[in-house]
């Protein structure tokens, strides 16, 4: 484990942003986050060929922002990695890098020499071993590492991405007792990971938020970065668009699409994961990552998946620098499960039993080797020359000595002091922040479900054709004692009235009663209305109407309606 008093700079290097994070740690199991910065890259989104110099330029400005560390921990998004699922016979574990390498070298003839490589044994039963292999050219993690250096931070250790989630998982919920899958959705590809007593399963599914952004902009003729700014505005409810708004159409259109490909992509991991473990899927699905914000994601693919859904609190177990505000952790909040997970690698790798692999070339690894060593060889050759004198000196250097330790241990307890304090003062503000959240939640779903009511409503109207609706009033009541204090939306709909008209036709009289209205005929239409409405699931059986015959009577073949409906609690607007 790491000394608790070297921080730790991890980057976390997206395809669209890159964040600098901070870590200290307690030395026992909690992380610190000292300071975080964030900074969007500038290029061309859908091609890659700028990714790099972007990247540098935006790692420029941020340590000039932050005045950051120089040298870190860098994470990389799978979309730069070549990844393959090995299975290999079960070795002890000085044998596993060999077999492997003839594993990979098998599946990858050609292109193996040029590859620089590590591996995460996920599952090994003591018969076979499941295996995740990570690879990128030797040349471009070369290239990376001097773009770095040249930005002002040179890489001590590159990261993939696709499993340091399982190291924040492990980290927070060290209680959780029950297999689950973790799902990050990350700018072009998402990391799916089966988390189980038995051992871990991963998979990275190239389909991430850009490609929702892409389908949008070629729709509506717009930039890429228009659009991404657009969708990201409006899922997080920074920006207000009206519902006829041809912006908010096309991400309707094209979200619908989206969402079905995920479940799509999901379906068949979790089918391969059925048919790899025998044994049945988890139920529980944590999910991260800014994709995740995409409105109605977490109810479609918990509805059509039959899974239990929650975001990844990836803060659960790390303290938070006052120094950070509480809207950059708001903006940050989606990024930092990889960032926390490497750093929960670094400093309880041992006590967590962490994942994670690191590409930077052998060569560089050891000069990075060899120069946190040097200091050692410089201090051992003082120390020698220095021996003849130690007699005379012990005596000074026992009082330094203690003197030292005093002084460190009076900032061990001023800084313990100063983390309860925060602990304190966050824990009230969680509470105050998780019962917001609540509330918005509940103002999303309430949106959706009044969408699905009027297509309902719409539905009917068209089954029982010659009818329009010209006034809807609704009635709301505070909600109970319990959705108070869970922090829902404590104004519920209960009551919707709905008055209309209906245009009678030539079926609208009968030509025994000398082109009278029949009575029966027109009872048949309201009553067909009225069963087509109660047909939705926002309404409960038993609605009442009324009918007005005053168009009628003057001669007009028009017939006014109302009704009362009672909404179904469980299905709230």
């Amino acid at each position: 484990m790491a000394a608790s008093d070297a921080p730790l700079l991890v980057l976390n290097c997206g395809n669209s942003r890159v964040s600098a994070a901070v870590f200290l740690s307690d030395g026992v199991e909690q992380l610190h986050l000292e300071s975080v910065v964030s900074k969007e890259l500038e290029y061309d989104f859908t091609s890659e060929d700028g990714w790099l110099d972007a990247l540098a330029d935006a790692l420029k400005s941020l340590k000039k922002q932050g005045k950051l560390p120089s040298r870190g921990n860098f994470i990389l998004p799978g979309n730069k990695f070549l990844t393959k699922q090995l299975q290999v016979p079960h070795v002890e574990k000085s044998k596993q890098r060999q077999i492997i390498a003839v594993e990979a070298q098998q599946t990858l003839p050609h292109l193996f020499a040029q590859l620089e490589w590590d591996s995460q044994v996920l599952h090994d039963d003591g018969i076979e071993a499941d295996v995740l292999f990570l690879a990128s050219k030797r040349e471009d993690l070369q290239e990376f590492y001097d773009k770095m250096k040249g930005a002002g931070i040179a890489p001590i250790a590159i990261a993939a991405s696709p499993v340091l989630d399982y190291n924040t998982f492990l980290h927070t919920y060290q209680d959780f007792g029950e297999d689950c899958m973790l799902l990050n959705i990350g700018a072009k590809t998402s990391n799916l990971l089966f988390v189980s007593q038995d051992g871990l399963l991963a998979r990275s599914i190239n389909l991430g938020g850009n490609v929702l952004t892409q389908n949008v902009a070629e729709q509506l003729g717009i930039p890429f970065a228009e659009a991404e700014r657009k969708k990201v505005g409006y899922c997080m409810g920074s920006l207000y668009l009206e519902d006829d708004d041809p912006f908010v159409i096309a991400l309707e259109q094209q979200r619908e699409k989206y969402l079905k490909r995920l479940n799509q992509e999901m379906t068949r991991s979790i089918v391969s994961y059925r048919n790899q473990r025998k044994k049945t899927p988890p139920q529980f699905l944590l999910v991260t990552g800014k994709g995740s914000l995409l409105y109605g994601l977490t109810e479609y693919i918990g509805e059509t998946q039959n899974l239990e859904i929650h975001h990844l609190d990836p803060l659960g177990n790390v303290t938070v620098d006052e120094s950070i505000t509480e809207e950059a952790l708001t903006l940050l909040y989606y990024e930092l499960s990889e960032s926390v997970g490497e750093a929960a690698r670094h400093f309880f790798e041992e006590k967590i039993d962490a994942v994670g692999v690191n590409l930077l070339p052998s060569s560089i690894r050891k000069k990075v080797t060899a120069g946190k060593q040097m200091p050692w060889y410089l201090a051992a050759s003082l120390l020698f020359c220095a021996s003849p004198v130690y007699p005379f000196l012990t005596f000074s250097a026992e009082d330094s000595k203690y003197e030292a330790k005093t002084k460190t241990h009076g900032r061990d307890v001023d800084r313990a002091g100063k983390w309860k304090r925060s602990m304190l003062k966050y824990e009230k503000e969680c509470l105050v922040e998780y019962k917001k959240i609540k509330k918005l939640e509940g103002l999303v779903n309430s949106k959706y479900n009044w969408i699905i009511f009027f297509q309902d409503i719409e539905r009917s109207l068209q089954n029982v054709k010659d009818v329009w609706l010209e006034d809807l009033n609704i009635e709301r009541n505070e909600g109970t004692a319990a959705q108070k204090a869970s922090g829902e939306p404590q104004k519920l709909v209960q009551k919707v009235k709905l008055s209309g008209r209906m245009l009678l036709r030539g079926a609208g009289s009968s030509q025994e009663s000398g082109g009278a209205v029949s009575q029966e005929l027109l009872n048949q239409r309201i009553i067909q209305l009225k069963d087509g409405i109660e047909k939705s699931e926002f309404v409960q059986p038993g609605a009442t109407y009324t009918i007005s015959y005053e168009d009628l009577d003057q001669g007009e073949n028009i017939l006014r309606f109302t009704f009362d409906l009672t909404l179904n609690p469980e299905k709230p607007l």
